[in-house]
């Protein structure tokens, strides 16, 4: 019968630690960045938290793009649009006289904003939504269910650039 010594024993334990510690450790940073949430970005004072269905693709001074990642086609885009000489709606009319697509008033109190539908081949929606009394503008592009995955973060741009409107008008 095989004998250890008091080093042995704990070297042998140390090491199946290790292997088997190896063979969790990608499960392990699987469930992390599943239930982890990324910081919040600041961009144009308005504080951006993605939430879980949407991740930040692309980020700079004008422009902030979100991607859904459950479907890689669905974006929402924001923008600073500094000259407001057209709105949503003659913007998505014009779209739509050129490419042969639905256009629709977006119903939506607290947005000026305009769909547009395409039905030839797969069905694909773009909206164009202008935030009142502010300089950004928002455009998804997608499929039409998943317009509801940015419903949270559309909610909380609308809200935060709502609440700076009405601290400008108090001072």
């Amino acid at each position: 019968m095989l004998r250890f010594s008091f080093r042995q024993w704990i070297l042998l334990v140390f090491g199946s630690s290790l292997i088997l510690l190896s063979v969790s450790l990608e499960r392990m940073a699987a469930f992390w960045d599943e239930v982890s949430s990324d910081d919040p970005v600041i961009w144009n004072r308005l504080t951006i938290d993605t939430g879980r269905h949407t991740r930040i693709s692309s980020l700079d001074e004008s422009t902030l793009v979100v991607r859904s990642t459950s479907n890689a086609d669905a974006r929402l885009t924001l923008f600073i649009r500094e000259n407001r000489t057209a709105g949503p709606g003659e913007l998505v009319k014009d779209l739509c006289g050129r490419d042969s697509c639905v256009y629709r008033r977006l119903d939506d109190a607290r947005l000026d904003g305009a769909i547009a539908d395409y039905s030839s081949g797969t069905p694909f929606r773009i909206i164009l939504m202008h935030l009142h009394d502010s300089r950004v503008w928002l455009e998804y592009k997608g499929p039409k269910d998943e317009f509801t995955t940015f419903d949270h973060f559309i909610d909380a741009v609308v809200t935060q650039t709502q609440a700076q409107a009405e601290r400008r008008d108090e001072s």
